[in-house]
């Protein structure tokens, strides 16, 4: 069940609500809520203009480290669910209202299949060598995807009933010198088609080199986009099936128009790590990060032909996500600003 207590949002943890008639950018933040030092958010999902649903950590909490939180106003209030969680939880996902599902470190994935009053533990089959999850992502209530360390994907066609590895799952080695791969980010945009992103490590000789892999049919193979550098990508944004975006370490924005057949570079102006990426059509479209003390806010209105800077204050942005033509960023601290023209 889920408590009524209300709380204030965490503490890397903030909404930004914007409206966008007809697509038009002109307005000014709105802070609406600071600080709750007792949670730290990572990432969030909203099911409508009003409902959704955020997790993270609870950090002075030894038993029940992770959290899942939600809100029914848009991001004014926020009550904390009583579901215990054992470890931190990095993603959040819900198809529709009732279906939900989240990850975590160790291989977490839990899930709700009755509009979050209850949560339920799923068997992912790398919890055994506690491979964490980063992303998660469902096609339907039945089919889902999630990525995570040690080029792991997992997916299900039962809702999470039963989980199947079709990557990876295993911890690196003893001596932590394997060349494996980082995935931080996953979509798919429709059953067959999806992208996984983030970078290929080896340790042994220090190198890293950017990643993006693709699969067209439903994660049984996957072929590595052509794409340059070494950056750590941290998130991907498709907004149907041609036109996507990925962002990442040293301010990277890379945009794609032909499925990611091939990818041109876009001028952030930014140097900091971007952690997330949404557009809300094919023109209009935010990414955002930061580190500890640096806040980036970057908006398009020409797919990121030119990025605006609209970053206020030091808070760093965590996570930024959409609903029609709502958008809320997640941040340090546990700011709640909104948009509003």
């Amino acid at each position: 069940m889920i408590k009524n207590s209300v709380f204030g949002i965490g503490l890397i943890f903030s909404v930004l609500l914007l409206g966008l008639p007809n697509g038009a950018m002109a307005g000014s933040w709105e802070i609406l809520q600071k600080y709750d030092r007792e949670h730290d958010y990572f990432a969030f999902f909203f099911v409508s203009a009003t409902d959704g649903w955020v997790v993270g950590e609870s950090p002075f909490e030894l038993d029940n480290k992770g959290f899942i939180g939600y809100t029914t106003d848009a991001g004014k209030t926020w009550q904390a669910s009583d579901a215990t969680v054992s470890e931190r939880l990095q993603s959040v996902y819900f198809f529709d209202k009732k279906h939900g599902w989240v990850v975590g470190d160790k291989g977490l994935v839990m899930s709700t299949v009755d509009g979050g009053k209850s949560w339920n533990v799923q068997t992912s089959k790398v919890e055994i060598s506690g491979i964490g999850l980063s992303d998660v992502h469902f096609t339907s209530n039945q089919i889902g995807y999630a990525v995570g360390m040690g080029e792991t994907i997992i997916r299900t066609a039962n809702g999470g009933k039963t989980w199947k590895i079709l990557r990876g799952g295993q911890a690196a080695g003893g001596v932590g010198d394997d060349d494996t791969n980082v995935f931080n980010a996953v979509q798919f945009i429709d059953d067959s088609t999806g992208w996984v992103v983030g970078a290929s490590l080896s340790p042994s000789t220090g190198g890293q080199k950017t990643l993006i892999q693709k699969t067209t049919d439903a994660g049984r193979n996957w072929v590595d986009l052509p794409v340059s550098g070494d950056d750590i990508l941290s998130d991907v944004f498709f907004v149907d099936a041609s036109n996507g975006w990925v962002v990442g370490g040293n301010g990277v924005i890379l945009r794609t128009s032909n499925s990611g057949e091939s990818w041109e570079r876009q001028e952030s102006n930014s140097p900091e790590k971007l952690r997330s990426v949404v557009f809300i059509n094919e023109n209009v479209g935010w990414a955002v990060g930061g580190e500890l003390g640096v806040n980036v806010v970057l908006q398009t209105e020409d797919s990121g032909q030119t990025w605006v800077d609209q970053s206020s204050g030091k808070l760093y942005a965590q996570d930024i996500g959409s609903f029609e033509d709502n958008v809320w960023i997640t941040g340090q601290n546990g700011f709640v600003n909104k948009y509003s023209k």
